[in-house]
Order: C-alpha cells, then structure tokens, then sequence
C-alpha cells in the first residue's frame, strides 16, 4: 500500500480568528473559575487578610497577580462587545474584518493593560 498519508495537522498555520475565538472562550472560562472560587471563598467564612498578604507582596508579584485578572477581563470584554456588533450588524463578520478585529482587541487588550494596572496603584 503506497498511500498518501495526509500531512499532520501541525504543518498548517492556525488562524487568528481561531485563536481569538477561542482565547475569547477561554479567558471566560478562567474568569469564571477566579469569581466562583472567591465565591466559596467568601462563602467559608474563613479570614485569611488577603489584602493584607497582597500589599506584603514585591512589586513584581503584585503585577503579574494584577495582570493575570486585567488582561482577561479586558480581552473578554472588548470580546463580547465585538460579538455585540457582528449581532447588530452581521454585515462586519466577514473573515477579512474578523482578522483585523481579532488583532485589534489582541492589541487593545495588551496595550491597555499596564495603563489600567496604573490607575489603581
């Protein structure tokens, strides 16, 4: 049997649009587990002084804790409102346009970050 073997999926480049969709998902889904758990958290009754650890913390353990919430919430945001649009006005889901809005709010989101960071220092 002298067949062609198809080539591995890993030879082909994924797709923006893929990775925002599904960074957009993802994002959501760690957002979910962050609130839930301070949920339970809060829930336990349990009174760890947080804010007390996080203002002993370095300045760099600060920013990547910071960062690690700022980063998703914008990108799920900026990504929800994107879908928000293409609801109101299918017209602009095109895969040109969803390229371009992909590295948009890939964009916005790492560029607006450290200035959201700096406002609440």
């Amino acid at each position: 049997m002298n067949r062609k073997i198809s080539p591995h999926v890993n030879i082909y480049k994924f797709p923006i649009t893929a990775i925002s969709s599904i960074s957009t998902r993802l994002s959501g889904l760690y957002l979910t587990g962050v609130f839930v758990g301070s949920g339970i958290y809060q829930l336990s009754g349990k009174d760890f002084h947080l804010h007390q650890k996080y203002n002993q913390l370095e300045n760099y353990k600060k920013k990547i804790l910071n960062y690690s919430l700022i980063l998703p919430t914008t990108y799920h945001t900026l990504g929800g409102i994107r879908h928000f649009i293409w609801d109101k006005y299918p017209k602009y889901l095109t895969n040109t346009k969803v390229a371009k809005s992909s590295y948009f709010i890939i964009g916005l989101s790492l560029a607006t970050t450290p200035i959201i960071d700096k406002l609440f220092e």
